[in-house]
């Protein structure tokens, strides 16, 4: 599988699936391995349009994770009053710290100060190897003992429902507080 990225070159908040969204049909081509691509305005619709509602989720998902951190998250969204206008006017764009990640993962990938790292998945963090690393909290979240590596379930309603995105946003408060 091409292992590649959308969002920010610079991101610290990174999550990590598996099956990637059709960039190609979007792009016009298959992103280079290991590239990152940033999104545009308008990118995330269209994403959603050609994938699905599938990818709809992920990125609402991804957008209301980011809105439920404290307002003094260095993640929480700034400047803007809904979840809704995060994911269409930032999310994954340039300038937005954000990224989501296809593919595989390198160790030196989880490396660096003030960043979080969500593996979206149980059965992609076991295939990505990471799982075993981790500290099991209950059947579907895991926290790695010494990085800023969390577990959760795929990135959907029905496997991250509003409670659970509250959740991990706990967590995700713990260790940006450390």
């Amino acid at each position: 599988m091409n292992t590649f990225s959308i969002g920010s070159p610079t991101a610290t908040f990174n999550v990590y699936v598996k099956k990637a969204a059709p960039l190609a049909e979007l792009l016009g081509q298959e992103p280079e391995f290991g590239s990152t691509t940033s999104l545009r305005i308008g990118d995330i619709k269209s994403l959603g349009d050609l994938g699905g509602n599938g990818w709809r989720k992920v990125f609402n998902v991804y957008a209301k994770l980011l809105f439920d951190l404290p307002k003094s998250s260095q993640w929480h969204p700034q400047n803007l009053t809904t979840w809704q206008r995060f994911r269409d006017e930032t999310l994954l764009q340039s300038h937005s710290a954000t990224a989501l990640h296809f593919g595989s993962v390198s160790e030196g990938q989880f490396e660096g100060n003030q960043v979080i790292h969500i593996i979206a998945g149980r059965t992609h963090a076991t295939k990505l190897g990471i799982a075993e690393q981790c500290v099991w909290l209950d059947h579907e979240f895991a926290k790695h003992p010494n990085k800023p590596i969390l577990i959760c379930p795929y990135f959907d309603y029905r496997q991250l429902s509003n409670v659970k995105i509250q959740h991990l946003a706990t967590l995700i408060t713990a260790i940006e507080h450390g």
